[in-house]
């Protein structure tokens, strides 16, 4: 029961990418720190995950926004390409067996714009990153819309209380490229716990 509540949340975040349909513990509002590297500016997010903090290397050259639901990153020089970070609150890790992959890949064949033609799951894929030790799976889809064919891909990471969702939807002519910087991106999540309280020591 607990998997098919989580699957039913997950449809809820990708098939509404421009509003907080669901929000987890984590509060997605960044903080951006900007640093200088051989020359060139780089620069990372940071937010609250409960009392743990996580921080993320946006992709160069890209914009970074975001809010208590979710996370957004914007490529330069295309309107119709963006990628975004969202999460669910889970009560136990999701197994992803064929009964969730089966519904998790129609679920991703939903998600896609209302009206869009052509829908087809291009490839799927077990693993494709592993964040401290939490398993994912990820969803290839192609779509046409606006004239335009466009691929989306949805990876899910199952963590122990809550799912992580990145999604990066851009056309089909640039998704490889912005693909490789998102996933680029994803790999560098961190969680960092906080500091243990320190224990007033009693003056005798």
């Amino acid at each position: 029961m607990k998997q098919v509540f989580s699957a039913a949340c997950f449809l809820a975040l990708v098939s509404a990418p421009f509003t907080a349909v669901l929000r987890g513990e984590i509060n997605f509002t960044p903080t951006i720190d900007r640093y200088m590297s051989e020359g060139a500016e780089y620069e990372n997010a940071s937010f609250k995950d409960g009392q743990r903090k996580v921080s993320i290397a946006v992709p160069r050259t890209w914009t970074c926004r975001g809010d208590a639901s979710r996370l957004q990153f914007t490529p330069p020089n295309d309107a119709f390409a963006e990628a975004v970070i969202q999460s669910v609150p889970s009560k136990g890790v999701i197994r992803f067996d064929e009964t969730i992959v089966q519904s998790l890949g129609q679920q991703v064949l939903a998600s896609v714009p209302s009206g869009s033609q052509n829908v087809t799951l291009v490839s799927q894929q077990e693993n494709p990153v592993i964040l401290n030790g939490n398993l994912s799976y990820e969803f290839v889809v192609s779509y046409q819309t606006l004239g335009k064919t466009f691929l989306r891909s949805v990876v899910v990471v199952a963590c122990p209380d809550e799912q992580l969702v990145f999604r990066l939807t851009a056309p089909k002519s640039v998704f490889d490229n912005l693909n490789r910087s998102f996933r680029q991106s994803i790999y560098t999540w961190h969680w960092t716990e906080p500091e243990p309280a320190r224990t007033a020591i009693a003056q005798k």
